[in-house]
């Protein structure tokens, strides 16, 4: 038979039981500091350790918050940045269309009271756009037959172009079903229409947007619409507003209609086109963008973070809608291009490791009661230190090799969107110069293969392809040059596949040749390689066209265009002692500073230059068991024949020295074989601490037979050396790590 016992809550045994934890530490912290039978130096090294690790302790939990909040507070202010970014200009564009549909409305108020005659109405026209500077048009479109019983269409407007007012009709039968304007108007009431394209191109071939509103006559009972009065905008005077945003290097605004039609985007195509935000969400089977957008729509703020499948970015969304005529505006802000630069970031957690490895030292010193002496605590001691010295080096290696942050410092083509974000400075440049618009050529890159032949040589091979349209390169030839190409007896560049279909010509090439580049060994084995592929067009410097040629990423050739996943890199690519990190294309703005022989060139200041980047990192665990094993097991030998030996085996030691600089030296001279640099590579350094661990060992025991009555040999049978053999050591390694690194 089974008894459940009920167990009752006793607070006075649950008090006990606390209190006797209390007392435990307390007695254990009282026989760690207790000092009352302690010398003067002991005393001092108390304190010493007390306070010093007292301020390390304080310097590490401060300068982490000041790290943290640092790092809250760029995004923070980056952030709110982008929200007022995103108010300011749904309010300048809510302001600058009350204008418009003031007027409009003013107009028609004034024809239906009778104030305004059919008479006086082009002079109040003109007068409207004198006074409103920034309409493109203002006018009437009467019914048929409404203006005069002779009359069947009558619609005048007067139009700013140029600063010049210029009074026009519409020629085309506005009344029809596909002039959405009128019609609209005359069922609906007032109201903002999508923006269209004016039919004459000549006049304006940016997008228009305006308010109609219905006006009636005075003269019947039913006040009949007797026609509508309409104020527009190019489209492009508001834009200028979003175009003004700095938004960093690839972020950029956009605006949407409340049907989700793009009335702006930095892509033209997408409003020129007319295309829809939701359609593309559904294309891209993208839930939580049209669930964003759909809030906007309705009036709600919306702020969210985003990921780009496609990309790999990071980014804030921030969409605001206008109260006039329910326009959604949209910021969007690439949070990597706001981290901080990897070697930046390094230096700052490497300080912090410091303060919090040497508060731990201090700490085992007090802990450990090392500062009363004896063998035993010291052991223990240097033990703990040599540990704790081990893991900040690790630490700091660690830092190194993680992935490198590249948004920030660099200008990465991801996106359409953001190479038009940085070539927007050479279409200005372009207008400055009295040239056309650059003329933009799609480049598509794929690395076969590739072979470091030498320290400073890699040998690459693969295809590059370029796409022509009709009507836009027709005065272009076809062609590429490979900058940084050495054309020994192995260079090969030749057209491999031409084919041409929709007014599409897609033409590739071919290639194979030695790159050489600059590569920096200074972190060897923790160093990485960058291979850049210098890629120009062949008319980059024709002056005959009066234009530059700009090559592009090819997007549409890549599924996934996240430098994480190495586009164009064979991904069965043989590499060694090295892996693939990451791919990307990415711009060198160069400033020229010839015309290459060519009168009538254009002038080449910050001209961008597509490149091709591989990143490579060296295989980190095979060269640590090859390079640094010996080392160590060298190490801890001369560390045993210090342990074992006495004064009178001076001889020995000096023999086994000699051996162990003869092993480092032979391990040395393979790795300067392997690598070919005029510095000295961090590697090394590890040999230099050798030979001089080797040197202080030989030079204690020689002193040791000599003098053996000095204090530093007779306490403990040269103790003290033994103890400070393994953390001196670690720490000038650490110290030289950090040297190398920061």
């Amino acid at each position: 038979m089974k008894i459940n016992k009920k167990i009752e809550y006793n607070p006075i045994k649950e008090h006990k039981k606390y209190q006797k934890i209390i007392t435990q530490i307390y007695f254990f912290l009282h026989k760690i500091l207790t000092i009352n039978n302690a010398s003067k130096p002991q005393i001092l090294a108390f304190y010493t350790s007390l306070i010093l690790g007292g301020i390390s302790l304080t310097f590490a939990i401060l300068g982490s918050l000041l790290y943290i909040l640092e790092q809250k507070e760029t995004f923070d202010n980056a952030k709110q940045q982008a929200q007022r970014a995103t108010s300011r200009v749904a309010l300048e564009i809510d302001r600058r269309l009350y204008f418009a549909q003031k007027s409009a409305i003013s107009v028609a108020n004034d024809l239906s009271s009778g104030k305004l005659s059919d008479g006086e109405l082009l002079d109040r026209l003109k007068l409207e756009i004198e006074e409103n500077t920034d309409f493109l048009d203002v006018g009437v479109a009467y019914k048929p037959f409404a203006y005069r019983s002779d009359v069947k269409l009558y619609a005048p407007y007067y139009t700013k172009i140029d600063d010049e007012i210029k009074l026009n009709e519409v020629k085309v039968n506005y009344t029809k079903p596909k002039y959405s304007w009128y019609s609209n108007t005359l069922n609906k009431g007032p109201n903002w229409g999508e923006p269209y394209f004016w039919s004459d191109t000549t006049l304006n071939s940016d997008p228009v947007v305006g308010f109609f509103t219905p006006f009636y006559n005075s003269n019947t009972r039913d006040k009949s619409p007797q026609g509508i009065v309409y104020s527009e905008y190019s489209l492009t005077q508001i834009l200028e507003i979003v175009q003004s945003l700095n938004l960093g290097k690839t972020g950029y605004g956009f605006i949407i209609s409340e049907t989700g039609t793009y009335l702006y985007h930095p892509n033209e195509e997408y409003f020129k086109a007319h295309l829809n935000i939701f359609d593309i969400t559904y294309q891209q089977q993208d839930e939580q963008l049209r669930d964003l957008m759909i809030q906007a729509l309705k009036g709600k703020p919306v702020e969210a973070n985003l990921t780009d499948k496609v990309t790999g970015q990071n980014s804030w969304l921030f969409l605001r809608k206008t109260n006039l005529n329910g326009w959604v505006v949209g910021i969007v802000f690439i949070q990597d291009e706001i981290i901080p630069d990897s070697a930046v970031t390094r230096r700052k957690l490497i300080a912090l490791s410091l303060a919090y490895l040497w508060s731990s030292v201090f700490f085992s010193i007090l802990l450990c009661r090392a500062y009363m002496g004896g063998v035993k605590r010291i052991s223990l001691v240097s033990f703990i230190m040599s540990i704790l010295f081990v893991i900040n080096i690790g630490f700091v290696w660690n830092l190194v090799l993680r992935a490198r942050t590249y948004t920030a410092t660099r200008n990465l083509l991801l996106s359409d969107t953001g190479i038009r974000q940085l070539l927007a400075p050479q279409i200005e440049l372009s207008k400055e110069l009295n040239q056309e618009p650059p003329l933009i050529v799609p480049t598509g890159v794929f690395i076969q293969s590739f072979d470091l032949t030498s320290p400073k040589d890699a040998f690459i091979t693969g295809y590059i392809w370029q796409t022509y349209e009709d009507g836009v390169h027709d005065d272009l030839s076809r062609g590429i040059i490979l900058a940084d190409a050495i054309e020994d007896s192995d260079y090969e560049l030749r057209e491999d596949y031409r084919y041409k279909k929709d007014g599409l010509e897609v033409i590739g090439w071919y290639f194979a040749y030695t790159l050489r580049m600059d590569f920096n060994f200074s972190y060897y084995p923790f160093d990485d390689k960058d291979l850049k592929i210098r890629i120009l067009h062949q008319d980059f410097n024709n002056g005959e066209l009066n234009r530059r040629v700009i090559l592009t990423p090819d997007f549409q050739s890549y599924t996934v265009i996240n430098p994480r996943t190495a586009p164009g890199v064979d991904k069965e690519i043989v590499l060694g002692e090295w892996y693939l990190r990451d791919s990307f294309f990415e711009y060198i703005f160069k400033t020229y500073n010839t015309n290459f022989g060519v009168i009538n060139t254009v002038p080449k200041t910050n001209f961008p230059e597509l490149q091709f980047t591989v990143i490579l990192q060296r295989s980190f665990l095979g060269l640590f068991i090859s390079k640094l094993g010996p080392m160590i097991v060298v190490l801890t030998l001369l560390f045993a024949v210090l342990l074992v030996s006495n004064q009178e085996q001076a001889m020995e030691v000096l023999g086994a020295c000699a051996g162990f600089v003869f092993i480092i030296i032979l391990d040395q001279v393979t790795v300067r074989e392997q690598i070919i640099t005029k510095g000295i590579v961090y590697l090394e350094y590890f040999y230099f601490v050798v030979y001089l661990y080797v040197f202080l060992v030989s030079v204690n025991f020689i002193l040791w037979s000599l003098k053996p009555s000095l204090p530093l040999f007779q306490y403990k049978d040269n103790f003290i050396l033994k103890a400070l053999y393994w953390p001196t050591m670690l720490k000038v390694l650490l110290l030289i790590t950090i040297w190398v690194f920061i």
